[in-house]
Order: structure tokens, then sequence, then C-alpha cells
């Protein structure tokens, strides 16, 4: 029994040092381990603004639409086929399918213009079960929007406010809304993930604003449709993607004030042009213009020139740096070339150059193109 006691007394002790030596090991249970409760204070934060996401949804549900357009087959394509291959091919086929949005209750809407590019026959869903024709009244190409009118009698829709995108914040919320993949009434969240995002070009046209980039998932299906600020506002039409789409791709809208710039100009109708100076110009610290000899800091220099382009019958010449353009301090050619496509044909631009160590300033009737 003595040996018993001694044993069990023994095993005691060991345990006891063994277990002390590897609680010094273990991480102790600080403060950061805890879990982090949420407090009533952010719970309904987040209530607020899951609140404010729903109204904003609510908001665009009737504005919305899903614009489907078709093009006629040439009847050549279409004998062809037929004749050497035994296809039947229909005399009409879809061309384009996007997303759209009323902004006057009369059924004028906006949406971007590649979505009715190359169609005659233009179709606008408000849901799966009513839908519209339509007609195209007027339309920018190179800033890619259009405005169509539906068809629809003396019938009144609830039109979305246009808001002020010059306004809008890096991390500001933003809403977007669409017909991704034929989803009708798609809500998508994110952030303004930056603003004035420029490109020289955009399928093969130039670019001729700068545009607002967010993460807010946007796919094919999506061009046309409003990105909304938190009031409910449009701030900007979503209107392309890069990468391949959604929460992989990264999406940009075009700014709602470039839009409103031009809106009584198509409600109109027709083509807006933009202007056209007839000269190719380069950076003033290029190499092409110190060719010229020109030591200019800034500006656009120009080194070749169309006769009788406007620029040529106003009295500009190659070798003549352009250092303001309507008052607007140039700072190089890309920005030179954004600033005269942001005017109309026929418009009168006022153009300040640098010829040699002299300052010139001339009035340019802009061409069109």
């Amino acid at each position: 029994m003595r040996w018993f006691w001694l044993v069990l007394v023994f095993g005691v002790a060991i345990g006891t040092i063994i277990g002390y030596q590897l609680a010094k090991f273990q991480k102790p249970n600080t403060q950061t381990d805890a879990p982090v409760l949420m407090t009533a204070a952010t719970a309904k934060s987040v209530a607020s603004l899951s609140e404010t996401f729903i109204k904003v949804a609510k908001i665009a549900e009737e504005s919305v639409v899903h614009i489907a357009t078709t093009a006629p087959v040439p009847e050549e394509y279409r004998l062809f086929r037929q004749f050497f291959f035994g296809e039947e091919v229909p005399e009409r086929v879809p061309a384009n399918y996007g997303s759209g949005f009323f902004f006057r209750s009369d059924g004028y809407v906006l949406t971007n213009f590649h979505v009715l590019q190359g169609s005659d026959i233009i179709k606008v869903g408000i849901d799966e079960q009513t839908e519209f024709t339509a007609r195209l009244v007027g339309y920018d190409p190179l800033l890619d929007v259009a405005v169509v009118k539906v068809e629809s009698g003396n019938r009144q829709f609830k039109a979305l406010p246009l808001g002020n995108s010059d306004r809008i914040e890096k991390g500001e919320w933003v809403v977007a809304v669409g017909n991704p993949f034929g989803l009708d009434k798609t809500v998508t969240v994110g952030v303004v993930s930056a603003k004035g995002r420029e490109f020289e070009e955009l399928d093969g046209r130039p670019s001729i604003t700068s545009y607002i980039q967010t993460d807010a998932a946007i796919n094919p299906g999506n061009s046309g449709g409003p990105l909304l600020n938190l009031k409910g506002e449009v701030i900007g039409i979503n209107t392309f993607i890069i990468g391949q789409g959604g929460n992989i791709g990264i999406g940009f809208a075009l700014p709602i004030n470039e839009v409103k710039r031009i809106l009584n100009k198509l409600l109109k109708g027709g083509r807006i042009t933009r202007g056209a100076l007839g000269v190719t110009v380069a950076d003033a610290d290029s190499k092409e213009a110190r060719e010229l000899g020109i030591q200019a800091k800034g500006g656009a220099v120009i080194v070749r020139m169309a006769f009788n382009s406007p620029a040529y019958l106003a009295g500009l010449r190659p070798g003549d740096v352009i250092v303001k353009f309507n008052k607007v301090t140039v700072k190089d050619a890309s920005h030179l070339r954004r600033l005269v496509l942001q005017q109309s044909g026929g418009d009168i631009a006022e153009i300040e150059v640098l010829r040699g160590n002299t300052r010139l300033n001339f009035k340019v009737t802009l061409g069109s193109r």
C-alpha cells in the first residue's frame, strides 16, 4: 500500500511539472483573441446602409429598361448561303442587347450608342411582359451615348434624376443597375474606385472624356444602365469593362455631366458632330518637337496640317505651339485632342500659340468629324 501512495504522489508531481512547461509555450489569451462583438451602434449603421441600398434599388426598379435590337441580313448574303449551302438564313437577326433608363417621364431613354449601332428596330422593355418599340432620336458615336424615344402614346414613365458627377468622391458608395446576361433589373453595389480615368482610344475610336471607375459588378448587358449615388441620382452611364467582367473585370461609367452638356443637342435629333482642327500635333517636349527646334515645356506643337484646314485658314502654321485652347492651358497633344473633340463642329475656338518667342491669338471655326 505504501508503494502505491509513493507512485501516485510521484505521478502527480511529474504531471504538474509537465503541465507547467507546456503552459509556457501556449499563446496567452489576450484581448485581441477575443471575438469582436458588433455593438448596437455598428449594427444600426449596417442596417441603415442596407436600407439605403434597398431604397435606391426601388427607385430604379421602374426606370431602368432592357433594350434589344435587331438588324436586317443583307439579301445577297442570304441568297448566297441558300444557293451554295442550302441554308435558310432569316431575314433579321438580333444585333445587340443592353440597358437604359428613363430620364424624362414622356418616354425618353438614355443608353450607350454601341447598344443601338447597326440596328434598325429597337425594343425597350420595362419588364418581361411590357415592351415598346422605340426610335433613335440623337446620338454621339464618340461619347458613346444615345437618346431613344419610346412609342407609347401619352403614357408616363418614372424618370431617374440626373445628378452631378463632378461631386463624387473616391470611395463613395454607388449602385449599378441593368440587365447583365439578360437578367432583368440586376442590382450590384460597390464604390467609386477612381475618378478621371483616361484612355487614348476605345474600340478604335478616340476617347474624348475621362471615366468613373467602379468595382460594382458590371457585365455584358449592363451597358447603358445607370450608375447611381445613394440619393438615387444618376452619376454615370455604365459603358465598358476591362477584363472578363463582373468581379474579375473593372467597370467604367461615362460621367453624367458629360452627357448633360450635349443633352439638348441630342434631343434635337441626329448625329452629334465633334470639332476638328485639321492638324497633326505632338507633345512640345517630344523628339518631333525638338527636331523643329521647339523649346517649350508644355503644350502641343503642330507638326503637320492639311491645306485649307480650319487651323490653316485661321492663320496657324507648322511649328506653332498651342498653349491654350478656349483659355484652358494645354498640357500636351493628347490633352489638346480631347479639348477639340469636346467641342462641336462649327464652334469658334480661341487658340493661343507660341511662335518662336511671340504669343499669338487666333479664332478658329472648327471643322466636323
